[in-house]
């Protein structure tokens, strides 16, 4: 199914009660931070539903391409899952998304949820079936690995359908002002690894967010340069940076992010912040994809005119 032959289908909004999948796509599940993150999934007031092969491994994989592909589409599949939430990333997504089937995926629009590695699995959803998926905490990778409280509010929030500010004071402005656009985005390295795909991402008229962890500063310089040199920066509204867990200078005298940025946007006539919650932190904005939002850097705010959700 191209790009450009469908229209996009807002998933239903979630309600207390609903059941709500549990899938990996990715690498394996840590046991104990699952049933903590289940455990918050719980106190929202939803029943989460394990996938049949949530607890595989298979190398550096939660199972099989096969096993965790049928696990996506088995919960896309039953209608009594309202949302289908990730275990975690990793590394894996991209070797199950010609397993899926994308006209089966829209035909059964629901939430889905994940980050990091799920970054390429969002990008395939909104390019090939048409459903826009929220990059947001992960069950094991997210809720349970830290308390999470404006996080876990947020989450709710937005998948219930609740208009959403989001601010972060924290936040450092590089460029001021305004602009609204469509929200897109993900972990860098994955938003590198998609170019020259099928789902490679789509930036122009869009307020971009990204975010990495553990890697050198001259990596994300690499990896910025090179979403330049393909022209993803081309069009672009504003730019959200997350915090960049521990994307450290490896010696003394390297600089930091801000010193990248000036070189990359030397005469920025768009609203760029960084040091968001976004991704990898202790708190973790959700963010649904290709939503029509409001950034204005100067008040460190992002507004999302919708949740995403219908």
């Amino acid at each position: 199914m191209s790009k450009k032959s469908h229209s996009l289908i807002r998933p239903p909004k979630l309600h207390p009660g609903h059941k709500v999948g549990i899938v990996a796509p990715a690498g394996p599940v840590n046991r104990e931070q699952l049933e903590k993150g289940l455990d918050v999934i719980s106190e929202m007031g939803f029943e989460p539903v394990l996938g049949n092969f949530v607890y595989e491994r298979s190398r550096y994989l939660a199972g099989t391409d096969s096993q965790r592909a049928k696990d996506v589409m088995d919960m896309v599949r039953n209608r009594e899952i309202k949302a289908v939430f990730c275990a975690r990333g990793g590394y894996g997504a991209n070797r199950i998304l010609d397993h899926l089937d994308a006209k089966v995926i829209r035909n059964n629009a629901k939430i889905f949820v994940g980050s990091s590695d799920i970054t390429v699995l969002l990008h395939y959803l909104y390019l090939k079936a048409g459903v826009p998926g929220f990059h947001g905490p992960m069950i094991a990778g997210s809720f349970g690995r830290a308390p999470m409280k404006s996080s876990r509010a947020q989450f709710k929030n937005i998948l219930m359908g609740k208009p959403t500010l989001l601010r972060c004071r924290k936040a450092r402005i590089f460029s001021r002002g305004s602009a609204t656009g469509k929200i897109t985005g993900g972990c860098l390295t994955l938003l590198c690894r998609s170019l020259g795909t099928p789902w490679e991402i789509q930036t122009r008229n869009r307020i971009l967010f990204i975010e990495d962890v553990n890697e050198p500063l001259y990596k994300l310089d690499g990896m910025l340069w090179q979403l330049m040199a393909a022209g993803k920066f081309k069009g672009v509204r504003g730019i959200v940076f997350g915090e960049m867990v521990n994307c450290r200078p490896q010696k003394s005298g390297e600089g930091k992010l801000e010193n990248i940025l000036a070189d990359l946007f030397p005469d920025s006539k768009i609203p760029i912040l960084s040091h968001c919650p976004i991704g990898h932190g202790k708190e973790i904005w959700t963010l649904p994809m290709e939503t029509q939002a409001t950034l204005d850097s100067s008040k460190k705010t992002l507004e999302l005119k919708n949740g995403g959700v219908k």
